[in-house]
């Protein structure tokens, strides 16, 4: 005789896993978009330094030249929503269990905080200015130093101390808490949930892979080399609308990062992937004419002579032969290509022989 054995469904949700934002806390908020959805920003460019002559009877600075300027536009992209129903007639026979406002915090904290956190991480990696690509794996004995060069060069670059955090794969924190450095600095009596420890005052904080941009192991940021708005969140539902019977629940989201023109240099990244991530620039000079090259087969590569961001610059140009100088040039190059990430910017002082 079989035994049929009675099925019911339990009262209680089975609710995915969450988190909370890992880029909130270090988004840039110094430029507001109320009531646009673009904003203009000027770069007072800096002048040349003169030797000055005391024998001149004018001019003793140096010849006089306008203050240059530059001007960059940073539009708003992303519109994200979402549209869905709640019929009453299915909730009534579904113990009742999907309510409006649950649904509501699950699309905010199941849909768009895993996204933006992603766009920030991989906008923000595309604009670095500084960075490192090496094909050599991280382990605990090389770790630390790794990321105590990638703080040297924000360093070098004047970035200030306040306002930086190191985000690293959740993978790669494995080997720095192992290293040596991380025991005998005490860093693991200052581990919090996020933040796994810190070097030299950066707070480093452990994410998934998933959510860094392929190819990179870590990136160093200063919190205001970044304009990160938020515009708009709207998360509603409506009660019983034409056409409905039940709830209509609809969302929209109003968000965009940017790397400022002038703050590049105020991240860096670091990254072991040469499939995904373009090489750097470099550069030679031969007869005044300076030759400009990327390991990464095919990349493109735009440069400006003006001390601008290639990324950003409307004087940037398209690589294609030998450039001549006739006077010492100041280069600024970066190379990218179409699915991959574009490599840091690389300068070049070229002296005219």
């Amino acid at each position: 005789m079989a035994i049929n054995l009675a099925l019911k469904f339990s009262p209680k949700l089975d609710e995915r896993y969450k988190h909370n934002s890992f880029t909130d806390a270090w988004c840039g908020n110094s430029y507001e978009w109320e009531g646009v959805n673009a904003i203009k920003v000027y770069t007072i460019n800096t002048g040349k330094l003169n030797d000055y002559d005391a024998t001149k009877t004018a001019n003793r600075f140096g010849t006089p030249h306008e203050v240059e300027d530059e001007v960059n536009t940073y539009q708003l992209r992303r519109k994200r929503s979402f549209s869905e129903t709640i019929d009453v007639t299915n909730t009534q026979d579904q113990l009742f269990l999907k309510k409006a406002s649950n649904y509501l915090k699950q699309m905010w904290d199941y849909a768009y905080v895993p996204e933006m956190d992603k766009y920030r991480l991989h906008t923000w990696a595309e604009g670095a200015g500084l960075g490192t690509l090496n094909a050599t794996a991280l382990g605990k004995a090389t770790v630390v130093k790794a990321m105590l060069t990638g703080l040297t060069a924000l360093d070098d670059a004047g970035v200030p101390f306040e306002g930086r955090v190191m985000y690293v794969r959740s993978d790669i924190a494995i080997e720095y808490r192992l290293a040596d450095e991380f025991k005998a600095d005490g860093l693991g009596e200052r581990v919090s949930k996020r933040q796994i420890g810190d070097i030299n005052g950066t707070p480093v904080v452990a994410i998934p892979p998933t959510f860094m941009p392929k190819g990179v192991v870590f990136l160093i940021k200063h919190k205001q080399a970044t304009a990160d708005p938020t515009k708009l969140k709207t998360l509603r539902a409506h009660e019983n609308p034409p056409g409905i019977a039940g709830v209509l629940l609809e969302g929209l989201v109003r968000y965009d990062s940017f790397v400022l023109a002038q703050k590049a240099d105020g991240i860096y990244v670091y990254a072991s992937d040469a499939d995904a991530v373009c090489a750097a620039p470099t550069f030679s000079n031969a007869s005044n004419k300076v030759t400009i090259e990327s390991t990464t087969s095919g990349a493109t590569i735009k440069y400006t002579t003006d001390g601008t961001n290639p990324k950003t610059s409307d004087t940037a140009k398209v690589y294609s032969a030998a450039v001549a100088i006739s006077a010492d040039t100041t280069f600024r190059a970066y190379a990218s290509k179409t699915g991959m990430l574009s490599s840091p910017i690389t300068a070049y002082d070229a002296v005219k022989a």
